[in-house]
């Protein structure tokens, strides 16, 4: 994934987040307040997250 392509993940999942408590403020419920961490979960996995698979160790 590139560097564009992880940045637009990112905004996506926080307008989720952002719309999911805009939903429950809507709907003037409280159950996708209950949902709203996920996205905002994710996010952190998805910027450390490399695709480079990681070098084997030189054997002794």
């Amino acid at each position: 994934m590139s560097g564009r392509q992880r940045f637009a993940a990112v905004v996506a999942l926080l307008v989720l987040g952002f719309a999911m408590i805009a939903l429950a403020d809507l709907l003037d419920e409280y159950w996708p307040l209950f949902l709203t961490p996920l996205p905002y979960a994710v996010i952190p996995w998805l910027v450390v997250h490399d695709d480079v698979e990681p070098s084997a160790a030189p054997r002794a």
